[in-house]
């Protein structure tokens, strides 16, 4: 059946008239190859034009192979100098248990009570640690406000809040028109706080080294939390799961409701501070965003770094709280050791070196007049993208070490007045360095986005330089091939993704967070579809059997067929590549020889001279020939050249006996046989025109035969006529000579 549908499609084209002079091209081409496979005379020669590809193949391949260290020790740079920037490592051990353990018992909250008791139980008695371990008070300052040992709280630790403005709800109509409302997307600026004088600790002459303060001023720093501060700076939100981010609020610039807490206060005196605000209502129904802030000094591990602190409240208008943490460090030095500055330079020179290359085939380019043509190249576009990928990397450090310097500036200043015991009532220096700080942990999580991008542009840089190698470039043309393939299969699959994920949204959404929201809907269905796993019991608590129809079909449908379609896909090309490439030389093969042409290089012929070369050689190439055209070339060179050369001649004679080629060459050959044929026919039955119409012509062969005939009947007469006079005269050279014979006889 496969076959009858060929052919019938094959008679659709053949009928199609716009189709002919393709079809006769195409048929001269395989009939060309036809003639060249039998044509092949001396099995040691070498047909030209196969010898010119291998030779403009193995420039390619030798510069491209060249270019793969170049490739790798850009990368190599790189990666080394942002490890050495960045202290990953290290940053994630101090961070994790940081995380954990000023984090602990924060899932217990659900309200505001729970906040809290949380803020008196467990995070301040953390941050303002006053005592050692076994419980003894310490009698410096300066070893107050100890975390997990080696961190030290650096400036105040600041508690904020956002809130929202009190409206009727759907502006007093509808059935909700009588009932306030806390709209998350309203800001409220106006003060607030119940109006009674409550009563605070006095100052006591042994409370701050640095000086005192008055009731008064105690008073006024108590009440300045329900007074908006404008310098407070803010962090871009993120909740529990990114994908409620849109429905909760975000912290901002303004509006921001401040407590500020400082390491030399005594801790019972923080107490009292969180009891008199506590007791004005500074959490209440208006209140939408609490986010608590702390900078913590380390100078154990690595460079001294500041570890910013930040946990998040978000109050959900539907009740109950979300919370979420953040750690981000900011190093107070740039380099951590020399090599961190030399890697640096060497991956500026490297850069600086890619621009002058690029620049010096540009100007190339431009001479030869083929500049947009260079232009559009991959390779340039990929070379341009390199360039200034890598200036603006070195560029946002630059800037980041400016940003460092502010942020060290404003560290020694905090760390100055920290060692005054300054009266935290009138201390307003730590404020200038957290917005500070705050600055560069934004700057910085940009940049690391800008970083990691170019790490994955760098890692492009090596398919390219794998496409030289054929067995390497067996993986980067599989991706290549495939992606069209993949591109269309993905067309199919997303609208049957997308309404598995609309539908596992309407069915769990209510109950389960995986579904609550679209986007996170599609994020997990997609998890499922690569893991296959999911936990039935969960799913199935309500609406058993619509669960089990959308899990097992979404299983069948997504996970066993799309997915293995993807892989069928993939496998197919590799195979079919794989088989063109045959048994093509090897990865370390061909650095071998990159090496040996290396290490012969003053006896090695260029390959742009063998292409100028090839030209006024023989169409069938000899060892003898190059030698005598080539008397220096080396035996490794040679070998390596006719070798590359039969083993291209046999694979495409490999080619050419595959099924399809083979059966366009029998049908060009069959269609040139099918012209003679015609011919043929048209000179025995008399045509006008060849391959034109059967119908009567002029009769001339007929003609010509019978004329023919006539001269031939004409010829024999002579011919027997002829033959009858030389008998004549045959018998009168006989009479005579017996006539001679007798008168010799009388005589």
């Amino acid at each position: 059946m496969a076959l009858l549908r060929s052919m019938l499609k094959g008679l659709g084209l053949l009928s199609r008239e716009s189709n002919v002079p393709r079809i006769y091209q195409a048929a001269q081409s395989y009939r060309g190859v036809a003639r060249e496979l039998l044509g092949r005379k001396d099995p040691d020669a070498v047909p030209r034009d196969v010898m010119q590809r291998v030779v403009s193949t193995q420039q390619e391949r030798f510069y491209g192979c060249l270019s793969l260290p170049g490739n790798l020790i850009f990368f190599l740079l790189f990666s080394i100098a942002v490890i050495l920037h960045e202290d990953i490592t290290n940053t994630y051990m101090i961070e994790s248990g940081l995380r954990t353990h000023l984090s602990d018992g924060a899932d217990d909250m659900n309200d505001r009570a729970g906040i809290w008791e949380w803020l008196e139980s467990s995070i301040l008695p953390r941050l303002f640690a006053q005592t050692d371990y076994l419980g003894q008070p310490y009698q410096n300052k300066t070893e107050w406000s100890r975390v997990l040992t080696y961190n030290q709280i650096v400036g105040p630790v600041i508690i904020e809040q956002q809130r929202s403005k009190k409206a009727w709800c759907n502006d007093g109509d509808g059935v909700t028109g009588d009932m306030y409302c806390y709209s998350q997307r309203t800001r409220s600026s106006a003060a607030f706080g119940s109006q009674d004088i409550l009563p605070i600790a006095s100052p006591t002459p042994n409370e701050y080294a640095g000086g005192n303060s008055t009731v008064d001023q105690r008073r006024a720093y108590w009440d300045s939390a329900f007074q908006v501060q404008t310098q407070s700076s803010r962090r871009l939100a993120r909740t529990m799961r990114p994908e409620f981010d849109i429905m909760l609020p975000r912290p901002q610039r303004e509006d921001n409701y401040v407590i500020a807490i400082y390491p030399n206060t005594p801790l019972a005196l923080i107490h009292d501070h969180l009891q008199y605000v506590k007791a004005k209502e500074w959490l209440d129904a208006k209140s939408k965003l609490v986010n608590i802030r702390a900078l913590l000094i380390n100078a154990e591990v690595g460079r001294p770094r500041l570890q910013m602190f930040s946990f998040h409240i978000a109050f959900s208008r539907g009740g109950g709280l979300f919370t979420y943490v953040r750690m981000n460090t900011i190093f107070l030095k740039s380099f951590a050791n020399v090599a961190s500055i030399v890697v640096d330079i060497l991956f500026a020179t490297h850069l600086f070196g890619i621009l002058l290359m690029e620049l010096y085939r540009l100007g190339r380019a431009v001479g030869r007049r083929e500049a947009r043509r260079h232009l559009k190249k991959g390779w340039t576009i990929l070379q341009a993208l390199t360039i200034i990928g890598g200036v603006a990397v070195i560029v946002g450090y630059c800037w980041e070490f400016m940003l460092r310097d502010d942020v060290r500036t404003a560290y020694e200043s905090v760390a100055a007045h920290q060692v005054q015991d300054m009266p935290a009532d009138t201390n307003n220096d730590g404020l200038a360095l957290i917005e500070k700080a705050d600055n560069m942990n934004e700057y910085m999580g940009n940049f690391r986005i800008v970083t990691g991008l170019y790490c994955l542009l760098c890692m492009v840089r090596f398919f390219t330089s794998f496409s030289a190698q054929p067995r390497l470039a067996v993986v980067t043309t599989t991706l290549e091939v495939s992606a069209f393939d993949i591109v269309h299969f993905l067309v199919v699959l997303a609208p049957t993704w997308l309404a598995y994920a609309l539908a596992g949204c309407f069915i769990f959404g209510r109950r389960m967070e995986e579904f609550a929201t679209l986007d996170a809907s599609i994020g997990y269905c997609f998890k499922l579809m690569i893991e296959g796993e999911y936990d039935w019991p969960y799913y199935a608590e309500e609406n058993y059997f619509t669960t089990m129809f959308w899990m097992w079909t979404f299983m069948v449908l997504l996970n066993v067929i799309m997915l293995n379609l993807v892989l069928a896909i993939i496998l197919d090309v590799y195979g079919s590549i794989r088989r063109e490439t045959g048994k093509s030389e090897t990865a370390w093969l061909t650095l071998w020889r990159m090496l040996l042409q290396l290490y012969r290089r003053r006896v090695w012929v260029r390959s742009t001279n063998l292409l100028e070369a090839l030209p006024e050689m023989p169409d069938e190439i000899k060892e003898d020939d190059l030698l005598a055209r080539f008397p220096k070339m080396c035996k490794e060179q040679m070998h390596i050249l006719m070798e590359a050369c039969y083993f291209q001649v046999s694979m495409d004679d490999l080619a050419a006996a595959d099924g399809q080629r083979a059966m366009k060459m029998a049908l060009s050959c069959k269609m040139a046989i099918d012209q003679v044929t015609d011919t043929v026919k048209a000179l025995h039955d008399g045509t006008d025109e060849t391959g034109g119409p059967d119908h009567p012509g002029s009769g001339w062969v007929k003609k010509l035969a019978d004329e023919m005939a006539e001269q031939n009947h004409l010829m024999m007469k002579l011919q027997s006529k002829l033959m009858l006079v030389e008998k004549q005269w045959q018998i009168i050279l006989d009479k005579e000579a017996e006539d001679a014979l007798e008168n010799t006889a009388d005589e």
